[in-house]
C-alpha cells in the first residue's frame, strides 16, 4: 500500500471515529504524546488530554466533508498535511483549516500534531 493511500485510510478512520463519537477508535489514531491546538486557545498535550477535549464537543458537531488534504512527505516516516474540513453543528456550517504532522510507527500512520482553526472571510 502506498503512503498516500495509508494516509487516506487514516483520514477515513479519523472521520468515522469523529462522527461516531468513538473516542477509543479516535484516540488510537494519535501518538501517546500528541499535541493538539483545537478550537480553543489551550494547547492539549497527550492522548488522555486530547480525549477529554474531543469528549466535550457538542453532540451535534460532525464532519460534513474532509477532502484529501495536501500531503508533504518530509521523510519516509514523517508527513505533514494541510487542508480544509467542513464541520457542522446540526445544520450550522463550521468551516475549518486543518493541519496534521504524521509519523509512521510499526507501519501505521499516527497523528503527532493536530491544528484546527476556523476559516474566516470565505
Amino acid at each position: 500500500m502506498s503512503r498516500t493511500s495509508t494516509i487516506e485510510s487514516l483520514l477515513e478512520q479519523w472521520i468515522a471515529a469523529f462522527n461516531s463519537r468513538d473516542l477509543d477508535a479516535h484516540m488510537a489514531l494519535y501518538t501517546e504524546d500528541a499535541l493538539l491546538f483545537g478550537s480553543v486557545d489551550t494547547l492539549h498535550v497527550g492522548r488522555a488530554v486530547i480525549r477529554t477535549y474531543f469528549a466535550r464537543r457538542p453532540p451535534g458537531v460532525h464532519v460534513v466533508s474532509y477532502p484529501m488534504p495536501t500531503v508533504l512527505q518530509l521523510a519516509p516516516d514523517i508527513a505533514a498535511t494541510a487542508g480544509h474540513v467542513d464541520f457542522a453543528d446540526g445544520d450550522s456550517p463550521m468551516p475549518y483549516r486543518m493541519t496534521w504532522m504524521l509519523v509512521r510507527r510499526a507501519g501505521d500512520w499516527r497523528i503527532a500534531q493536530h491544528h484546527g482553526s476556523p476559516r474566516v472571510g470565505i
